[in-house]
Protein backbone atom coordinates (compact mmCIF):
# COMPACT_ATOMS: atom_id res chain seq x y z
CA UNK A 1 0.00 0.00 0.00
CA UNK A 2 1.78 3.34 -0.93
CA UNK A 3 1.93 6.38 1.44
CA UNK A 4 -0.93 8.08 -0.28
CA UNK A 5 -3.29 5.80 0.75
CA UNK A 6 -2.40 5.04 4.03
CA UNK A 7 -2.51 8.28 4.82
CA UNK A 8 -6.40 8.47 3.12
CA UNK A 9 -7.20 5.20 5.67
CA UNK A 10 -5.63 6.97 8.96
CA UNK A 11 -7.00 10.73 8.06
CA UNK A 12 -10.56 8.35 7.72
CA UNK A 13 -10.39 6.49 10.83
CA UNK A 14 -8.63 8.38 13.03
CA UNK A 15 -10.12 11.82 12.99
CA UNK A 16 -13.61 10.77 13.99
CA UNK A 17 -12.10 9.63 17.33
CA UNK A 18 -10.97 13.32 17.79
CA UNK A 19 -14.26 15.00 16.22
CA UNK A 20 -15.96 13.16 19.19
CA UNK A 21 -13.65 14.16 22.00
CA UNK A 22 -13.95 17.73 20.91
CA UNK A 23 -17.77 17.57 20.40
CA UNK A 24 -18.09 16.36 23.97
CA UNK A 25 -15.24 19.73 25.17
CA UNK A 26 -17.60 21.59 27.46
CA UNK A 27 -16.40 24.46 25.88
CA UNK A 28 -17.50 23.72 22.65
CA UNK A 29 -20.26 24.82 20.70
CA UNK A 30 -23.55 22.63 20.34
CA UNK A 31 -23.46 23.66 16.66
CA UNK A 32 -20.41 22.32 16.15
CA UNK A 33 -21.74 18.82 16.39
CA UNK A 34 -18.87 16.00 14.95
CA UNK A 35 -20.33 15.33 11.91
CA UNK A 36 -20.21 19.09 10.95
CA UNK A 37 -16.17 18.76 12.76
CA UNK A 38 -15.58 15.63 10.37
CA UNK A 39 -16.86 17.21 7.04
CA UNK A 40 -14.99 20.17 7.93
CA UNK A 41 -11.56 19.02 7.84
CA UNK A 42 -12.56 16.72 5.33
CA UNK A 43 -13.35 19.35 2.47
CA UNK A 44 -10.77 21.23 3.81
CA UNK A 45 -7.61 18.72 3.41
CA UNK A 46 -9.26 17.62 0.27
CA UNK A 47 -8.51 20.72 -1.20
CA UNK A 48 -5.61 21.99 0.47
CA UNK A 49 -3.40 19.12 -0.16
CA UNK A 50 -5.30 16.96 -2.80
CA UNK A 51 -2.21 15.33 -3.87
CA UNK A 52 -1.63 13.28 -0.56
CA UNK A 53 -5.62 12.05 -0.76
CA UNK A 54 -6.59 8.77 -2.51
CA UNK A 55 -9.91 10.39 -4.03
CA UNK A 56 -11.07 6.98 -5.28
CA UNK A 57 -10.19 5.25 -2.04
CA UNK A 58 -12.02 7.77 0.14
CA UNK A 59 -15.32 6.83 -1.99
CA UNK A 60 -14.40 2.75 -1.62
CA UNK A 61 -13.96 3.77 2.21
CA UNK A 62 -17.79 6.14 2.34
CA UNK A 63 -19.75 3.24 0.66
CA UNK A 64 -18.29 0.92 3.08
CA UNK A 65 -18.55 2.99 5.85
CA UNK A 66 -22.17 3.51 5.28
CA UNK A 67 -22.88 -0.01 4.73
CA UNK A 68 -21.24 -0.73 8.57
CA UNK A 69 -23.14 2.13 10.01
CA UNK A 70 -26.64 2.18 8.98
CA UNK A 71 -27.14 -1.42 10.55
CA UNK A 72 -25.69 -0.27 13.79
CA UNK A 73 -27.52 2.80 14.26
CA UNK A 74 -30.98 1.38 12.94
CA UNK A 75 -30.66 -2.08 15.83
CA UNK A 76 -31.77 0.41 18.62
CA UNK A 77 -34.86 1.52 16.67
CA UNK A 78 -37.17 -0.82 18.66
CA UNK A 79 -40.31 -0.52 16.22
CA UNK A 80 -42.67 -2.31 18.68
CA UNK A 81 -42.23 0.18 22.10
CA UNK A 82 -42.15 3.20 19.33
CA UNK A 83 -45.25 2.42 17.65
CA UNK A 84 -46.64 1.84 21.04
CA UNK A 85 -45.93 5.59 22.12
CA UNK A 86 -49.83 6.70 21.66
CA UNK A 87 -50.97 10.21 22.58
CA UNK A 88 -50.04 13.41 21.15
CA UNK A 89 -46.13 12.70 20.41
CA UNK A 90 -46.50 10.04 17.58
CA UNK A 91 -49.32 11.99 16.30
CA UNK A 92 -47.38 15.54 16.28
CA UNK A 93 -44.61 13.97 15.02
CA UNK A 94 -46.65 12.04 11.77
CA UNK A 95 -47.94 15.39 11.21
CA UNK A 96 -44.50 16.71 10.77
CA UNK A 97 -43.55 13.65 8.45
CA UNK A 98 -46.72 14.64 6.40
CA UNK A 99 -45.71 18.58 5.79
CA UNK A 100 -42.31 17.26 5.47
CA UNK A 101 -43.55 15.22 2.43
CA UNK A 102 -45.46 17.93 1.00
CA UNK A 103 -43.06 20.76 1.29
CA UNK A 104 -40.02 18.49 -0.60
CA UNK A 105 -42.75 17.92 -3.30
CA UNK A 106 -43.54 21.48 -3.93
CA UNK A 107 -40.25 22.67 -3.65
CA UNK A 108 -38.98 20.06 -6.31
CA UNK A 109 -41.52 21.01 -8.45
CA UNK A 110 -40.68 24.65 -7.72
CA UNK A 111 -37.00 23.85 -8.88
CA UNK A 112 -37.48 22.23 -11.75
CA UNK A 113 -36.40 23.77 -14.22
CA UNK A 114 -33.13 25.36 -12.20
CA UNK A 115 -31.88 22.24 -10.49
CA UNK A 116 -31.15 18.99 -13.11
CA UNK A 117 -30.72 16.97 -9.88
CA UNK A 118 -33.79 18.23 -7.57
CA UNK A 119 -35.31 14.62 -7.78
CA UNK A 120 -32.15 13.85 -5.62
CA UNK A 121 -31.90 16.62 -3.46
CA UNK A 122 -36.01 16.54 -2.83
CA UNK A 123 -35.50 12.65 -1.62
CA UNK A 124 -32.67 13.11 0.71
CA UNK A 125 -34.05 15.91 2.36
CA UNK A 126 -37.44 13.99 3.35
CA UNK A 127 -35.28 11.56 4.26
CA UNK A 128 -33.47 13.89 6.69
CA UNK A 129 -36.45 15.68 7.73
CA UNK A 130 -37.96 12.15 9.30
CA UNK A 131 -34.81 10.65 10.93
CA UNK A 132 -31.67 12.89 10.69
CA UNK A 133 -28.53 12.85 8.65
CA UNK A 134 -27.96 9.38 8.57
CA UNK A 135 -31.10 8.91 6.68
CA UNK A 136 -30.32 11.79 4.34
CA UNK A 137 -26.65 10.11 3.42
CA UNK A 138 -28.04 6.89 3.00
CA UNK A 139 -30.27 7.96 0.03
CA UNK A 140 -27.35 10.09 -1.26
CA UNK A 141 -26.10 6.75 -1.76
CA UNK A 142 -29.44 4.77 -2.85
CA UNK A 143 -29.95 7.59 -5.80
CA UNK A 144 -26.05 7.81 -6.68
CA UNK A 145 -25.97 11.54 -6.02
CA UNK A 146 -22.22 12.74 -6.69
CA UNK A 147 -19.97 13.24 -3.15
CA UNK A 148 -20.18 17.07 -4.25
CA UNK A 149 -23.60 16.72 -4.57
CA UNK A 150 -24.14 15.23 -0.35
CA UNK A 151 -21.70 17.47 0.61
CA UNK A 152 -23.32 20.93 -0.58
CA UNK A 153 -26.52 19.63 0.22
CA UNK A 154 -25.62 18.85 4.09
CA UNK A 155 -23.49 22.33 3.97
CA UNK A 156 -26.39 23.65 3.16
CA UNK A 157 -28.19 22.02 5.89
CA UNK A 158 -25.95 22.91 8.70
CA UNK A 159 -26.66 26.73 7.62
CA UNK A 160 -30.60 26.44 7.74
CA UNK A 161 -30.22 23.90 10.36
CA UNK A 162 -28.28 25.76 12.60
CA UNK A 163 -30.61 29.21 12.20
CA UNK A 164 -33.64 26.91 13.39
CA UNK A 165 -32.29 25.65 16.78
CA UNK A 166 -30.87 28.96 17.52
CA UNK A 167 -34.73 30.18 17.21
CA UNK A 168 -35.77 26.94 19.05
CA UNK A 169 -33.69 27.40 22.01
CA UNK A 170 -34.75 31.47 21.93
CA UNK A 171 -37.83 32.88 20.46
CA UNK A 172 -39.77 30.08 18.70
CA UNK A 173 -41.15 28.72 22.65
CA UNK A 174 -42.69 31.95 23.35
CA UNK A 175 -43.72 32.55 20.15
CA UNK A 176 -45.40 29.45 19.57
CA UNK A 177 -47.30 29.88 23.19
CA UNK A 178 -48.77 32.67 21.67
CA UNK A 179 -51.17 30.46 19.37
CA UNK A 180 -50.97 26.87 20.47
CA UNK A 181 -51.70 25.19 23.92
CA UNK A 182 -49.55 25.13 27.01
CA UNK A 183 -47.79 21.68 27.74
CA UNK A 184 -50.14 19.54 30.55
CA UNK A 185 -48.33 16.61 31.88
CA UNK A 186 -51.78 14.34 31.34
CA UNK A 187 -50.78 14.28 27.92
CA UNK A 188 -47.55 11.99 27.93
CA UNK A 189 -47.67 8.67 28.89
CA UNK A 190 -44.78 7.50 31.34
CA UNK A 191 -42.05 6.06 28.79
CA UNK A 192 -38.59 4.31 29.89
CA UNK A 193 -36.16 6.32 27.74
CA UNK A 194 -35.95 4.64 24.74
CA UNK A 195 -32.20 4.33 24.74
CA UNK A 196 -30.93 0.88 24.91
CA UNK A 197 -30.36 -0.14 27.88
CA UNK A 198 -28.57 -3.59 27.87
CA UNK A 199 -25.00 -4.36 28.63
CA UNK A 200 -21.78 -3.32 25.94
CA UNK A 201 -21.88 -6.28 23.24
CA UNK A 202 -18.05 -5.92 22.46
CA UNK A 203 -17.53 -6.10 18.69
CA UNK A 204 -20.87 -8.48 18.51
CA UNK A 205 -22.93 -5.55 17.23
CA UNK A 206 -20.22 -4.40 14.53
CA UNK A 207 -19.69 -8.19 13.30
CA UNK A 208 -23.53 -8.85 12.76
CA UNK A 209 -23.88 -5.20 11.12
CA UNK A 210 -20.67 -6.50 8.66
CA UNK A 211 -22.85 -9.84 8.07
CA UNK A 212 -26.27 -7.76 7.20
CA UNK A 213 -23.86 -5.30 4.60
CA UNK A 214 -22.16 -8.53 3.35
CA UNK A 215 -25.68 -9.92 2.95
CA UNK A 216 -27.59 -7.29 1.16
CA UNK A 217 -24.44 -6.63 -1.20
CA UNK A 218 -24.52 -10.21 -2.23
CA UNK A 219 -28.14 -10.52 -2.72
CA UNK A 220 -28.36 -7.03 -4.86
CA UNK A 221 -25.55 -9.00 -7.08
CA UNK A 222 -27.51 -11.78 -7.19
CA UNK A 223 -30.78 -9.91 -8.20
CA UNK A 224 -28.78 -7.29 -10.90
CA UNK A 225 -25.71 -8.99 -11.50
CA UNK A 226 -23.77 -5.86 -10.11
CA UNK A 227 -23.11 -4.03 -7.10
CA UNK A 228 -24.21 -0.73 -9.25
CA UNK A 229 -28.04 -0.14 -8.21
CA UNK A 230 -27.42 1.74 -5.01
CA UNK A 231 -31.19 1.84 -4.36
CA UNK A 232 -32.35 -1.94 -4.45
CA UNK A 233 -28.82 -2.23 -1.54
CA UNK A 234 -29.78 0.85 0.78
CA UNK A 235 -33.53 -0.66 0.60
CA UNK A 236 -32.51 -4.17 1.37
CA UNK A 237 -29.97 -3.08 4.10
CA UNK A 238 -32.37 -1.27 6.38
CA UNK A 239 -35.31 -4.07 6.06
CA UNK A 240 -32.73 -6.59 7.37
CA UNK A 241 -31.36 -4.20 10.30
CA UNK A 242 -35.15 -3.90 11.00
CA UNK A 243 -35.49 -7.25 10.97
CA UNK A 244 -32.24 -7.79 13.42
CA UNK A 245 -33.68 -4.86 15.80
CA UNK A 246 -37.03 -7.02 16.38
CA UNK A 247 -34.79 -9.36 18.33
CA UNK A 248 -34.18 -7.97 21.94
CA UNK A 249 -30.67 -9.26 21.99
CA UNK A 250 -29.91 -7.17 18.84
CA UNK A 251 -31.93 -3.94 20.24
CA UNK A 252 -30.46 -4.31 23.82
CA UNK A 253 -26.72 -3.89 22.77
CA UNK A 254 -26.49 -0.41 23.94
CA UNK A 255 -23.04 0.33 22.18
CA UNK A 256 -24.29 -0.59 19.09
CA UNK A 257 -25.29 3.38 18.06
CA UNK A 258 -22.31 4.31 19.27
CA UNK A 259 -20.24 2.64 17.09
CA UNK A 260 -22.73 3.34 14.50
CA UNK A 261 -22.14 6.88 14.52
CA UNK A 262 -18.11 6.27 14.26
CA UNK A 263 -18.80 4.60 11.31
CA UNK A 264 -21.02 7.56 10.01
CA UNK A 265 -18.20 9.99 11.08
CA UNK A 266 -15.92 7.53 8.69
CA UNK A 267 -18.04 8.49 6.48
CA UNK A 268 -18.46 11.99 6.85
CA UNK A 269 -14.80 12.32 6.31
CA UNK A 270 -14.53 10.00 3.77
CA UNK A 271 -16.80 12.11 1.87
CA UNK A 272 -15.43 15.71 2.40
CA UNK A 273 -12.11 14.39 1.29
CA UNK A 274 -14.04 14.54 -2.40
CA UNK A 275 -15.47 17.74 -2.22
CA UNK A 276 -14.58 20.48 -4.70
CA UNK A 277 -14.57 24.24 -3.67
CA UNK A 278 -15.11 25.55 -6.98
CA UNK A 279 -18.49 23.52 -7.33
CA UNK A 280 -19.34 24.33 -4.05
CA UNK A 281 -19.19 27.90 -4.51
CA UNK A 282 -20.80 27.53 -8.04
CA UNK A 283 -23.72 25.15 -6.93
CA UNK A 284 -24.22 25.72 -3.42
CA UNK A 285 -26.40 29.27 -3.79
CA UNK A 286 -29.37 27.19 -5.71
CA UNK A 287 -29.44 24.00 -3.46
CA UNK A 288 -29.19 26.18 0.11
CA UNK A 289 -31.69 28.37 -1.39
CA UNK A 290 -34.04 24.50 -2.50
CA UNK A 291 -33.45 23.81 1.38
CA UNK A 292 -34.31 26.73 3.02
CA UNK A 293 -37.60 26.77 1.09
CA UNK A 294 -38.56 22.89 2.05
CA UNK A 295 -37.72 23.47 5.64
CA UNK A 296 -39.29 26.24 6.64
CA UNK A 297 -42.06 25.60 4.76
CA UNK A 298 -42.32 22.14 6.31
CA UNK A 299 -41.72 24.10 9.71
CA UNK A 300 -45.04 26.51 8.93
CA UNK A 301 -47.18 23.97 7.75
CA UNK A 302 -46.24 21.60 10.85
CA UNK A 303 -47.02 24.62 13.16
CA UNK A 304 -50.42 25.22 11.13
CA UNK A 305 -51.23 21.34 11.64
CA UNK A 306 -50.60 21.74 15.17
CA UNK A 307 -53.07 24.61 15.62
CA UNK A 308 -56.08 23.28 13.74
CA UNK A 309 -55.67 19.81 16.10
CA UNK A 310 -54.85 21.54 19.11
CA UNK A 311 -51.69 19.99 20.10
CA UNK A 312 -49.19 21.63 22.59
CA UNK A 313 -46.68 24.12 21.57
CA UNK A 314 -43.55 21.72 23.70
CA UNK A 315 -44.85 18.51 21.84
CA UNK A 316 -44.82 20.44 18.06
CA UNK A 317 -41.05 21.61 19.13
CA UNK A 318 -39.88 17.97 20.07
CA UNK A 319 -41.28 16.16 17.62
CA UNK A 320 -39.75 18.78 15.12
CA UNK A 321 -36.80 18.57 16.24
CA UNK A 322 -36.96 14.57 16.46
CA UNK A 323 -38.17 14.40 12.99
CA UNK A 324 -35.38 17.16 11.54
CA UNK A 325 -32.35 16.37 13.90
CA UNK A 326 -32.67 13.30 15.12
CA UNK A 327 -32.20 11.79 18.47
CA UNK A 328 -28.61 14.15 19.24
CA UNK A 329 -30.03 17.46 20.24
CA UNK A 330 -32.84 16.07 21.99
CA UNK A 331 -31.85 16.74 25.42
CA UNK A 332 -30.93 20.43 24.53
CA UNK A 333 -33.89 20.95 23.36
CA UNK A 334 -35.97 19.75 25.97
CA UNK A 335 -33.63 21.58 28.82
CA UNK A 336 -34.14 24.73 26.95
CA UNK A 337 -38.12 24.80 27.33
CA UNK A 338 -37.07 23.65 30.57
CA UNK A 339 -39.30 19.89 29.82
CA UNK A 340 -37.70 16.84 31.08
CA UNK A 341 -41.30 14.82 30.73
CA UNK A 342 -40.37 15.02 26.87
CA UNK A 343 -36.92 13.50 26.73
CA UNK A 344 -37.27 9.65 26.71
CA UNK A 345 -40.25 10.27 24.00
CA UNK A 346 -38.40 12.31 22.06
CA UNK A 347 -35.86 10.25 21.66
CA UNK A 348 -38.11 7.22 21.12
CA UNK A 349 -39.87 9.21 17.75
CA UNK A 350 -35.98 10.32 16.86
CA UNK A 351 -35.32 6.43 16.20
CA UNK A 352 -38.17 5.40 14.68
CA UNK A 353 -37.82 8.47 12.31
CA UNK A 354 -34.19 6.66 11.57
CA UNK A 355 -36.07 3.57 10.85
CA UNK A 356 -38.48 4.81 8.01
CA UNK A 357 -36.95 7.53 6.84
CA UNK A 358 -34.87 5.52 4.44
CA UNK A 359 -38.22 4.16 2.76
CA UNK A 360 -40.19 7.43 2.95
CA UNK A 361 -36.78 9.43 1.33
CA UNK A 362 -36.37 6.62 -1.41
CA UNK A 363 -40.27 7.07 -2.28
CA UNK A 364 -40.21 10.67 -2.30
CA UNK A 365 -36.68 10.74 -4.73
CA UNK A 366 -38.36 8.82 -7.44
CA UNK A 367 -41.85 10.00 -7.34
CA UNK A 368 -40.34 13.58 -8.24
CA UNK A 369 -38.53 12.45 -10.81
CA UNK A 370 -41.52 10.59 -12.65
CA UNK A 371 -43.62 13.72 -12.01
CA UNK A 372 -41.50 16.39 -12.37
CA UNK A 373 -38.07 15.41 -14.55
Amino acid sequence: MDSISLFTILLAFAFPFAAMALEKHPKASSFFSAVVICYAIGIILGNIIPAYINTKLAEQLAGVSMLIALPLLLFSSRLKENWRLGGPGLFSYGLCIVAGLIATALTAWYFQDSQPEGWKAAGMLAGLYTGGTPNMLAIGIAVEAPSDFIVLLQSADIVGGGVYLLLLMTVIHPLLGRFLPSFKKADVEQLEEAEAVGKPAGVVPLLISVGIGASAAGLTYLFTGSLANSTLLILLLTTFSLGFSLMPKVSSMSNAYVQGEYFLLVFCVSIGLMANFRTMLSEGLPLLAFLLIAKFSLILLHWLFARFFKIDRDTVIISSVAALYGPVFIAQITSSIKNKRLLAPGIALSLLGLAIGNYLGIMVAYMAKWLFW
